[in-house]
């Protein structure tokens, strides 16, 4: 450290004072200028004493002179979640901001950040462990609060004890030492709930009866289709552009989703859902057959280069939310159960099985992460298949 030139002067009064004139506090994160002072004292290590001091209190403030109000665990989250949404997709954002609002600013937002010790982390820690091993018995959602994800919510709260820390507002980071317990977690007992071959062919016989050169029966059918003939999620399906679509080759390219149910994302749910699936001919006429009634449609608007497959009445980005009753009642009118459009998913992937599919080919149709994931969901072979199954068994074991 270099020597610090300290000064002796006196006062109006006689009294021998001691000065450090210009003394470099540190670098205003907000201007980006140096920021120096003049420290005074009663003797030059009272000098030092205080120099040490207002170096402190300028970390703590954040490396700024500007007033920054962040001294509670709340105010600390939010400076690290605006930085957080500058780095990663709107979906994830809004995962952590669930995170935040569920589980870390209920347990400590109002919490002065400097104050919360290793002990009271191990104690939420615990706490949120226990509602996750907490028996379902039988249910198919858990308690808001009592997520399974104990240990994400510990690396939330080390992450914003991690920004405070980068920060100067904290020394060190009471999550360092804080035990992540291990506990058995009790699995959903949710069933997957699909429509068989018999059921989509019921369904089918009722859509196609609509009365045709309405908007609302055309896109219906047209998208219904879609779905059981890709299995792609709802967001991907309103994601899609007719540039996505070769109609000749008979594949649909998956590469966006929509979040928040009218945004469009350029990046899928995971790099795994970046996929290439082919389609069987007669989902091929039914896209032929929507292109041409949309192409007519909004060039009556005065739109006719309209590139998303499935947009809204007036050509936006449609909310799915809005075809939802549409499907409920095309369902009950066809005498079928109820199923959400994450259920027509499910029946593609039970089709695909029935078909003599591999899990691998599944795996890459549906843009699942892992093969396991695939096995997971899909293990339950329907009667139909598992009789083949065993019918094939029984001929080959005949001895």
């Amino acid at each position: 450290m270099n020597k610090l030139n300290i000064k002796e002067y006196k006062t109006k009064g006689g009294e021998v004072r001691y000065i450090l004139r210009g003394a470099y506090i540190g670098t205003d994160v907000l201007t980006g200028k140096q920021v120096k002072t003049d420290v005074r004292g009663r003797t030059k290590t009272g000098v030092k004493n205080e120099l040490e001091r207002l170096k402190n209190e300028f970390k703590k403030n954040g490396n700024t002179k500007g007033k920054v109000s962040l001294e509670t665990f709340g105010e600390v989250a939010e400076s690290f979640f605006e930085l957080y949404k500058l780095q990663h997709k709107i979906g994830t954002i809004d995962q952590m901001r669930s995170n935040l609002d569920t589980y870390a600013l209920p347990a400590f937002g109002n919490k002065r950040i400097s104050k919360i010790t290793t002990a009271q982390i191990q104690q939420q820690v615990i706490k949120w462990a226990k509602g996750a091993a907490a028996p379902l018995n039988g249910k198919h959602k858990r308690v808001s609060g009592q997520g399974k994800d104990y240990k994400l919510q510990l690396n939330v709260i080390n992450r914003i004890c991690q920004h405070a820390l980068s920060l100067g507002i904290i020394e060190t980071n009471p999550c360092q030492s804080v035990i992540v317990p291990q506990v058995k977690i009790d699995k959903s007992s949710k069933e997957l709930k699909f429509y068989t071959k018999d059921e989509l062919s019921q369904l089918f016989s009722y859509v196609e009866s609509l009365e045709s050169g309405q908007w609302s029966n055309e896109y219906f059918k047209a998208l219904l289709r879609v779905l059981v003939a890709t299995g792609v999620r709802i967001g991907e399906a309103m994601a899609l552009y007719w540039s996505d679509i070769d109609l000749d080759n008979q594949t649909i390219s998956v590469s966006k989703t929509t979040v928040q149910r009218v945004i469009i994302q350029d990046t899928p749910k995971t790099d795994k859902s970046n996929r290439v699936i082919t389609i069987d001919s007669k989902a091929v006429l039914s896209l032929k057959r929507w292109y041409l009634f949309q192409k007519k449609h909004f060039m009556s608007l005065g739109n006719p280069q309209q590139k998303l497959v499935f947009p809204s009445y007036k050509g936006k980005v449609k909310d799915y939310n809005h075809v939802t009753k549409f499907l409920k009642d095309c369902e009950e009118a066809a005498g079928l159960p109820v199923l959400s459009f994450h259920g027509f998913r499910h029946s593609h992937a039970s089709l695909c099985l029935n078909a003599g599919m591999s899990y691998k080919v599944i795996q890459e149709r549906l843009g699942h992460s892992t093969l396991q994931m695939t096995m997971d969901l899909y293990s339950h072979l329907e009667p139909e298949k598992k009789n083949q199954e065993l019918e094939l068994f029984s001929k080959y074991a005949n001895f």
